[in-house]
């Protein structure tokens, strides 16, 4: 992966950063990251919310009733629960990204 920005596109970015505040094209780049890793989360929490609400519980629970169904296939429920799953791992994971670029 390329990391180096051509010098010439730096020194423009950071004339138009600066004037919207930010010291430099590195505290700009961290505060759109930030934006985007907080919009996320906030996208997976509400999908997380309207399965608790949905199910009248939380997902460690609703985990847990899933996997009894061993011989009882519910395939509405077993999406659900993937669905699910897949939100809370992605809120843990940008939550991480997210205090980890906060103290980088």
């Amino acid at each position: 992966m390329d990391t180096l920005l051509d010098p010439k596109f730096t020194e423009q970015s950071e004339a138009i950063v600066t004037q919207f505040g930010f010291k430099n094209l590195k505290s700009f780049v961290k505060n759109q990251t930030l934006l985007i890793l907080m919009a996320k989360i906030e996208k997976f929490e509400m999908e997380s919310k309207q399965f608790e609400a949905k199910y009248d519980m939380s997902f460690k629970k609703f985990q847990i009733k899933i996997e009894k169904l061993k011989n009882d296939e519910n395939f509405f429920e077993e999406d659900d629960y993937l669905d699910w799953r897949f939100a809370t791992e992605s809120i843990n994971k940008f939550i991480k990204q997210k205090q980890e670029l906060e103290y980088a």
